[in-house]
């Protein structure tokens, strides 16, 4: 058999099931199963083999399914673990639920019943191209389904403007933007040659941040500059950040700006509304009195939070480079100095996420003037989902030129940083109200048929009044699809005409008809939930097995309505 899946609520579980075919060797396999399974819930609800069958109940299906023919090669001895483990973790799970901001909204969509599908994916990962541009597309994923259904890609959307996709990717139309508004913003400009940096850096006042316009994940950002050599290094640091790969025009700028004093907070807005604030901590080890900073450092890297391997991370590792260095040269420090116990020793001037700093959560103490600017500036660019950077010494008093200011703006925000704060409380259900406000206008009717096939079902539904003359309907059976009764395709195989239909974005209904139970043994019932299943009187008598799951399911608040169909 291969391989063999059930979609959505079936006759075996309300989870959606692979069963897989092995071979005898299964030691090494289960050891990868349960390693997955260690990552986040959302990877499996559970396991069994019996008879050199594998079943897997997983609502992240489109994983399982394309690393089963890699299970089977490891379970066969055609494959060592180690290459079973990279393709399965390195290459699947990697490309397509890398990023822990990804995770919790997807498992919060899965908790309301929501249909997830992948976008652009039918079936396996494909390789790099234009830029490395396919890794990106492997995690897109539609929540919900038909019209007014929503891409996400980590947790930016098809909600977020293009206008302010393309005003987060550069620092200079940020800036732009944010004094347009009139909303406060530190003194600052593009500067193109050391000689303009030369011209113009007394008038600044010191401190001062240099660093590239465009998004580095906080690389070749250098800040505390007081004196013109330190300016000129750093802005050779940040020229051989932007230059170390090829990158559009609007890449290459490097800023100056006069640097905010205080703390660095990101505040996640979400659908205009400022939902969390979480202060970011630069990168630090504590001394015990007998370890170098460098041992530290690696003791430090060996919490398991930090290991990114594993999609759940939640910290990354401090990496031993360049600018640590240079800033423990600057404090007077080396890798091999023993700090004294208990003192803490910052490895980093920027509190960034990716160079290994930590997080607090401040909620609870932002000030009604801070939460305004924030909100206006997500609201005037039209991003669902907005990361506003705030420099400041106070964050529960108004941004002032002495208090702090914005320094940056994100639509695609590593929002695990605001869920789920080292210090302080965890957010994680803001992902349960993401969802909810991304989704508030889909309401795409799910709709099973089970019985012989009905070639004008959707005319039927019409005449009973569920569907409205003036909605859009599609449906699939006997592997054709057809769109307000025009054939559209009849060629396809069952689960994928079922999500081709999920992600179609015209949809007012979708009407999946199977022919008898068999069927829906072979298929499953394709939803995770249904607002609709017709049987057939002569269906409803054939399986009383199924019926008696089916009215579970109802019981549950799975299935809205059974209805016969005569």
């Amino acid at each position: 058999m291969g391989h063999q899946i059930l979609h959505g609520l079936n006759i075996e579980s309300k989870f959606p099931t692979i069963k897989i075919d092995l071979g005898t060797s299964q030691e090494e396999l289960l050891e990868i199963i349960k390693k997955i399974d260690s990552f986040h819930p959302l990877f499996l609800e559970e396991y069994t083999i019996k008879d050199n069958i594998l079943t897997i109940r997983s609502h992240v299906m489109d994983i399982w399914r394309d690393a089963s023919p890699t299970l089977q090669k490891l379970s066969n001895g055609e494959i060592n673990k180690e290459e079973a483990e990279e393709y399965m973790i390195g290459k699947i799970i990697k490309k397509k639920l890398y990023s822990m901001s990804s995770i919790p909204i997807i498992e919060a969509a899965y908790k309301k019943n929501l249909e997830v599908t992948n976008y652009y994916c039918a079936e396996g990962i494909f390789g790099e191209y234009k830029d490395g541009y396919a890794a990106e597309t492997h995690r897109n994923y539609v929540l919900g389904c038909g019209k007014n259904s929503q891409s996400i890609s980590s947790i930016s959307s098809s909600r977020d403007a293009n206008l302010a996709k393309k005003t987060q990717k550069d620092k200079w139309t940020t800036n732009l933007i944010i004094e347009r508004l009139g909303l406060p913003i530190a003194k600052w400009e593009v500067i193109d040659s050391e000689d303009e940096l030369k011209d113009i850096f007394d008038k600044y006042e010191k401190p001062v941040v240099i660093k590239p316009a465009g998004l580095t994940g906080g690389s070749g950002v250098s800040v505390g500059i007081k004196t013109l050599d330190q300016a000129l290094k750093a802005y050779s640091d940040a020229k051989e950040k932007i230059t170390g790969k090829i990158r559009k025009p609007w890449q290459t700028k490097i800023m100056i700006q006069e640097q905010l004093e205080g703390d660095d907070y990101r505040l996640l807005v979400i659908n205009g509304k400022l939902k969390i604030a979480t202060k970011r901590i630069p990168a630090f080890v504590t001394g015990d009195g007998k370890s170098t900073i460098k041992e530290l450092i690696e003791e430090t890297n060996k919490d398991p939070r930090r290991d990114t391997s594993n999609p759940s991370h939640i910290l990354k590792p401090i990496e031993i480079d360049k600018p640590l260095h240079n800033y423990l040269e600057q404090q007077g420090l080396a890798l091999d100095i023993v700090p004294e116990k208990d003192k803490s020793i910052f490895v980093r001037k920027v509190a960034s996420m990716s160079r290994g700093g930590i997080t607090e959560d401040f909620t609870d103490s932002v000030s009604p003037e801070i939460k305004l600017i924030v909100e206006s500036l997500a609201s005037s660019i039209h991003a669902f989902a907005l990361g506003a950077d705030v420099m400041c010494k106070d964050l529960s008093k108004p941004l002032t030129k002495d208090n702090g200011g914005i320094i940056e703006i994100n639509t695609m925000p590593e929002a695990y940083l605001n869920f789920f704060p080292v210090l302080g409380k965890t957010r994680e259900y803001v992902a349960e109200e993401f969802v909810d406000e991304l989704l508030e206008f889909n309401k795409t009717k799910k709709i099973v048929c089970i019985g012989n096939y009905y070639e004008n079902i959707s005319g039927l539904l019409r005449r009973k009044r569920i569907i409205k003359e003036d909605e859009k309907v599609g449906e699939i059976y006997n592997g054709k699809i057809k769109i307000d009764n025009y054939e559209i395709n009849d060629d396809l195989d069952m689960w994928k005409g079922i999500e081709g239909l999920k992600i179609n974005g015209s949809l007012d209904h979708i009407i999946v008809q199977y022919r008898d139970w068999r069927e829906v043994r072979e298929f499953g019932l394709g939803f995770n939930s249904i607002d609709y299943l017709f049987v057939t009187k002569k269906e409803m008598s054939m399986d009383k097995e199924f019926m008696r799951k089916i009215r579970k399911y109802k019981l549950m608040g799975l299935i809205d309505k059974i209805r016969i169909l005569k």
